[in-house]
């Protein structure tokens, strides 16, 4: 299975606000900005798959500064700070659904 390792990495959102995906540098491509599909699955704090399949691997903590500067709350980041934990699609729903309003 194909699995992507991502450095300085943080979370974006999907057009509609339905869900998030990652996007980070590529250390197999010289640091190519890379960004993901779909968040589906937490493997492990730093290991995530998507909807097409890939895993995703997470170096590092959660890239903060450009987060806060796209406008995210830090209570938000805060949660996600050393990967995604076991309650991250609670954190994502709710974090959403304000957007939404």
């Amino acid at each position: 299975q194909k699995s992507v390792c991502l450095s300085s990495w943080r979370i974006k959102v999907m057009d509609g606000n339905t869900a998030i995906y990652v996007e980070g540098k590529r250390n197999d491509m010289k640091d190519l900005f890379w960004h993901s599909n779909a968040i589906m699955e937490r493997i492990a704090h730093n290991k995530v798959k998507t909807s097409s399949g890939t895993i995703y691997l997470l170096q590092g903590n959660i890239d903060s500064v450009s987060m806060r500067k796209e406008g995210f709350p830090y209570r938000f980041i805060k949660r996600f700070m050393y990967g995604f934990s076991k309650k991250w699609k609670e954190y994502v729903e709710e974090f959403l659904e304000e957007r939404r309003r």
